[in-house]
């Protein structure tokens, strides 16, 4: 087929992307980050035996990464690409993508017909997004959490969809006195959180219930709540009237509420298509999908004022973009 190198040459960067896109998500599955971080070169028949792994299908993984320059192969020597750190630190995302929502994805040329999207048809790994998610917390967003945490008073902290549990075990090591409650939709987040909660022996005070963030209410273990969290998934509160009415409720169903630290992803209208930057679009496009409206950072400010909430203080992050921890007070605390 003459020119065939060439002739789809746009095709073929994508194709061979979207293999290298699965090779990272997998690379983390089998420790290969963390192995190439502790050695600066791995012999690939001697992991493949190490692993008890199939060494002709490592090898075309490490292929899929050597696309992407994560990792360089020299016959049967590894070592790190000129990306590696790149993608150790994003990989959390890319699990995200591939694993969390890969069912969802799968499905789009389905989904977007209105008459399949009808009843639970909505397909995604709420386990691994949850482990996903606490992946991007640990490499992105604990730096600028903890230092919004400094100077706050509390002694009794909740955190609405506490996925792995990994801010409310956060603030139980780091204050022996708090105690915390998380709530989650999702079995298979709580299962995740239950685990990494006894794993660090704080079984008796950190608890986490399988429950609808919007119904707070319903929850006697909230009622002493001083400092309320929500990480990445102000979204789901939507519509904005709904989203009203929760934070208004919030205000009056924990009367002891001090700090409400919301962080989101919003929806950035003036973003343009080829220069969407990383998780954008894959964000974006997981939550149309199914339906869920991503409103702007401005449309947030609004809801603020009109339930009774003040921004004070507000952290943006360069990654995932279009992120922002939003520190709140009650208005009439003042």
């Amino acid at each position: 087929m003459s020119g065939g190198a060439t002739e789809f040459a746009k095709s073929a960067q994508l194709f061979n992307s979207s293999i290298a896109t699965w090779a990272v998500s997998a690379a983390w599955d089998i420790d290969l980050f963390q192995a190439l971080t502790e050695a600066d070169e791995i012999d690939i028949p001697w992991y493949a035996k190490k692993e008890e792994m199939d060494e002709p299908s490592l090898r075309y993984l490490l292929r899929a990464l050597s696309y992407a320059d994560v990792v360089k192969v020299d016959v049967d020597r590894v070592t790190r690409g000129d990306t590696f750190e790149e993608f150790a630190q994003s990989k959390g995302l890319f699990q995200w993508l591939t694993k969390g929502y890969g069912s969802l994805f799968q499905r789009m040329g389905e989904v977007v017909y209105d008459k399949h999207r009808t009843g639970d048809y909505i397909r995604r790994d709420s386990t691994a997004v949850s482990i996903a998610c606490r992946d991007a917390n640990d490499v992105f967003m604990d730096a600028a959490f903890t230092d919004v945490l400094n100077g706050l008073d509390f002694s009794v902290a909740a955190d609405l969809g506490c996925g792995s549990g990994e801010r409310l075990i956060q603030l139980a090591k780091r204050d022996p006195s708090v105690t915390c409650v998380g709530l989650d939709i999702a079995a298979g987040a709580i299962e995740v959180g239950t685990a990494a909660v006894a794993a660090g022996g704080l079984q008796d005070r950190v608890t986490l219930i399988r429950g609808d963030a919007r119904k707070l209410g319903e929850y006697e273990a909230f009622k002493d709540v001083e400092l309320m969290t929500s990480f990445l998934m102000g979204h789901d509160f939507w519509p904005r009237e709904q989203c009203v009415e929760l934070f208004r409720g919030i205000r009056t169903q924990l009367p002891n509420l001090k700090h409400f630290v919301l962080c989101d992803t919003h929806r950035n209208a003036d973003d343009e298509t080829p220069d969407l930057p990383l998780f954008t679009m894959g964000f974006e496009t997981a939550h149309a999908l199914m339906g869920q409206y991503i409103p702007t950072r401005e449309e947030w400010y609004s809801v603020f004022e009109e339930s009774g909430w003040k921004c004070v203080k507000q952290h943006v992050y360069s990654t995932p973009a279009n992120t922002v921890i939003f520190q709140l007070e009650r208005v009439d605390s003042e």
